[in-house]
């Protein structure tokens, strides 16, 4: 043996034991067995852990200086279209009517409205339990959420038969407003529609903040909403929350989200005297907290010190036990 390997093995930390003097034992072979389980489970739990992936949120006061905002919309109302108007109204006093600007398209009631079970859906979806990741795929995606409207146009034979898919999207002002559905001469002049034409069950396909992301869900997409009486009113109290998602690899996806509460008026006030006709109202307001989703999974290096201190530990806890029992 050289110099150099003598002195290395004066520095070894790992001196061995010759085997002339060990021995093997059943209690041993029996912690031996024990001890590899324990390793697998370990090992198993650790790995899980990290890739496991972890969400944090951050919250920040605004800072967009952005005046105007994207809605996106697209809802089969059962109601020929010749009957009602779309308009949007602010706190800034915009006033404007959107049937030019959108697409009103004919469509047969039965037909749109044949694959749905009847009752009001009450239930919204819900991207909390998502991974940011899959948020971001989702959003790539170009294909339509689909709905149980069809998309070819039906001839229409009688008028209890028509229904209205309204499709489109509109700038709107960044504060409080109200995006509304209602019928020809409530709330607003021109020719007076009878009740008795009058139908605001509604499934809405789509209704988003910011660009539009087709595949991404929101709260009320895909969701039907059945009138009980002619003269209903559906009222939506939507609180817009500007929202950025940045998943592992660093990509980032900026959109808005939105929660969305219910209110269900059977028979609203033909007199339009409280400002509440029959229709449909989405009521929106613009939160002044922008909030960023962050995902993460542990590193490489956390992940094999962590592994190594687990699978040492017990190694010495072990040796520890069998020593303190023979």
């Amino acid at each position: 043996m050289s110099s150099w390997a003598r002195t290395l093995s004066r520095l070894d930390a790992f001196s061995k034991v010759d085997s002339t003097y060990q021995a093997r034992s059943s209690s041993g072979g029996f912690l031996s067995v024990v001890v590899l389980a324990a390793m697998l489970l370990m090992v198993a739990s650790e790995l899980r852990d990290f890739l496991r992936y972890r969400q944090t949120h951050e919250f920040a006061v605004d800072a967009d200086m952005q005046q105007t905002l994207q809605v996106n919309f697209a809802m089969t109302v059962a109601m020929s279209c010749a009957l009602m108007r779309v308009d949007v109204l602010d706190a800034s006093g915009t006033r404007r009517n959107l049937d030019r600007g959108i697409s009103m398209q004919s469509v047969s009631r039965r037909r749109t409205f044949a694959a749905t079970h009847g009752g009001r859906t009450d239930k919204l979806n819900d991207i909390a339990d998502m991974h940011v990741h899959d948020i971001i795929a989702e959003a790539g995606r170009s294909r339509r959420v689909p709905g149980v409207h069809d998309k070819s146009v039906a001839k229409i034979n009688k008028l209890d038969d028509a229904a209205c898919r309204i499709e489109g999207s509109a700038a709107i002002n960044k504060v409080a407003g109200l995006f509304h559905i209602t019928a020809h001469g409530h709330g607003y002049g021109g020719a007076y529609v009878p009740s008795h034409l009058m139908n605001f069950t509604h499934y809405i396909d789509e209704l988003s903040f910011g660009p539009l992301y087709p595949s991404l869900d929101n709260p009320l997409d895909n969701t039907l909403h059945m009138a009980d009486d002619h003269v209903a009113a559906f009222r939506y109290f939507i609180s817009v929350v500007p929202t950025t998602y940045i998943d592992a690899s660093a990509h980032r996806l900026s959109t808005s989200q939105y929660a969305v509460k219910q209110y269900y008026k059977p028979h609203a006030d033909l007199s339009d005297l409280d400002g509440k006709p029959p229709g449909i109202f989405l009521e929106y307001s613009f939160e002044p907290i922008a909030v960023t989703v962050r995902e993460h999974r542990g590193s490489v290096v956390a992940f094999a010190v962590r592994l190594c201190a687990a699978v040492s530990g017990l190694f010495v806890a072990v040796g520890i036990a069998h020593w303190l029992l023979t």
